[in-house]
């Protein structure tokens, strides 16, 4: 049972992650899209934002794909790797994240994300260390 809800709860964020960073791409006036994506700065910063798109489209992958594995009941195995790098990552952007939230008060919408992501990312990281994450598989 714990497992299925760290599943739905990793699908959700790592949903949650792509869709909040593909609407901010594509629409937030901070970022400075004039010579391509690949170059897009923070307009504030001057930063370059690739590497930090990677990072977060890389943990929402982890958390997705770690979340089908419990959702689906699959057998522990080689793909049960991914749900403490999935929960490690989630831990560490929100965490990160809410850095920046705490920075500029008119961002305190994303810190309601950012704040359960870590709280469930810690939650769910007992479960699996006291060993109450991973069901029998399905027969």
């Amino acid at each position: 049972m714990a497992g299925l809800a760290v599943g739905i709860f990793m699908l959700i964020m790592g949903t949650g992650i792509a869709g909040l960073w593909t609407v901010d791409i594509l629409r937030s006036p901070e970022v400075d899209r004039s010579r391509g994506l690949l170059r897009a700065r923070d307009r504030s910063s001057g930063s370059l934002l690739v590497p930090h798109w990677l990072a977060e489209y890389g943990t929402a992958c982890l958390l997705l794909a770690g979340g089908a594995g419990l959702t689906g009941r699959l057998a522990p195995g080689a793909w049960s790797w991914l749900v403490p790098l999935a929960l490690g990552a989630l831990a560490y952007t929100s965490l990160n994240s809410l850095g920046w939230v705490l920075a500029d008060r008119g961002r305190a919408a994303y810190g309601i994300p950012m704040a359960l992501g870590l709280a469930g990312a810690l939650v769910a990281a007992a479960l699996l260390l006291s060993g109450n994450l991973f069901a029998a598989p399905v027969a």
